[in-house]
């Protein structure tokens, strides 16, 4: 079957509280079209192993454009699955998130063994433009993960030269252990997938490499901004800042910070606080079914993107959860410990907390 990218980007926007992703057995791509999101708003940055480090594209100038590829720049489709299309993200100093600007092109063919090329163009006010490519790798077998896959809960980030452990707790993560920790992953050739595969993963019709994992970092706290992004861009690992948007300085992180290897998604926008009775006191379980969905919304028109989201102190309520739907989110995240495994419900899903005060084999262990 043979998909125009406005046809998929129609039907994501249509179906995305129902599935979240584009999927089609043969796909062609043939822009201009936006990059999903799972909601109909332009998305925030995201990795990619090829994109921009600033990617040098004979005759094109990026400016200041960061772009990248939804997950790992490379994705692997095992051979008569569908193929799950990640997406873009761009942003730009000035012009802020670029991501419904850009336009997709190229064919994937998962009949037929081999690499296919998606490429990502995006324009900003000036005439600058930016470009990122996904090498699509269809394969005649596959080592799957079969336990589901760990989404790792980071907190903050600090420099052991100039703050004491003795002024930190487990939530923090010194960048030694965080880099060790990174070290880890690209030695041993973890895969991140985008969170549109994540959701094929989760609803039973998308297989995945062995090894694949998720970075996730909560709060979007100014010394994860000092001391993350940078270490994400030194390895190339792709991971996932989920903002409380409510941040009036939020904004300007997102620009100053930006990599292709830092995806924002929301925390919130006004619901990292107390006021409620459930779990950790989060006002999320005192707030109406709408006003939970306006919320979620207005936190999307800050970062930019709606690909997944982190409850505020883990805690929901089945009307929260119903709420999450109802907002067109694919995916929502508890602090619950565990794996997102295959059949599990997307909108109350698990997380492998990361202390900072962990050594690295219990890393290794909890990812295992």
């Amino acid at each position: 079957m043979v998909i125009a990218i406005a046809a998929i980007t129609a039907l994501i926007v249509a179906v995305a509280v129902v599935f979240g992703v584009a999927r089609s057995t043969r796909v062609q791509l043939i822009g201009p079209g936006k990059a999903p999101n799972g909601f109909d708003q332009p998305a925030a940055a995201v990795p990619s192993h090829t994109a921009l480090d600033r990617q040098a594209v004979p005759g094109l100038d990026p400016g200041d454009i960061v772009i990248g590829v939804n997950g790992s720049s490379t994705t692997y489709v095992l051979k008569g699955e569908s193929y799950v299309e990640g997406g873009a993200h761009a942003i730009e100093p000035k012009d802020g998130v670029l991501t419904e600007r850009i336009t997709i092109s190229g064919t994937v063919d998962t009949t037929t063994p081999g690499d296919y090329t998606v490429q990502y163009v995006v324009h900003d006010s000036t005439g600058h433009t930016a470009v990122a490519t996904r090498t699509v790798t269809v394969v005649d077998t596959m080592d799957k993960q079969t336990d589901g896959v760990p989404v790792l809960m980071y907190h903050y980030v600090y420099d052991p030269a100039t703050t004491p452990a003795s002024e930190v707790d487990a939530n923090w993560i010194s960048t030694t252990s965080l880099e060790q920790q990174l070290q880890y992953l690209t030695q041993n050739a973890f895969y991140y997938p985008s969170w549109a595969e994540v959701r094929a993963f989760i609803d039973g019709t998308h297989s995945l490499p062995k090894h694949s994992i998720v970075l996730s970092f909560d709060d979007g706290e100014p010394h994860f901004f000092q001391h993350g992004p940078a270490l994400m861009a030194k390895y190339r690992t792709p991971a996932t800042s989920f903002i409380i948007a409510s941040d009036g300085n939020v904004p300007q992180r997102m620009a100053q910070y930006a990599t292709p290897y830092l995806e924002y998604e929301s925390h919130s926008y006004d619901m990292h606080r107390a006021g409620g009775t459930v779990g950790h006191g989060g006002r999320i379980s005192a707030m109406s079914h709408q006003e939970i969905v306006d919320d979620i919304k207005q936190s999307a028109q800050i970062t930019g993107s709606l690909q997944a989201f982190a409850y505020p102190f883990g805690d929901t309520t089945p009307d929260a959860q119903a709420a999450v739907k109802d907002a067109g989110v694919p995916l929502a995240f508890t602090t619950e410990y565990g794996w997102a495994k295959i059949g599990g419900d997307p909108t109350a899903l698990p997380r492998v907390r990361i202390q900072g005060t962990e050594s690295l084999d219990a890393f290794i262990g909890a990812i295992q």
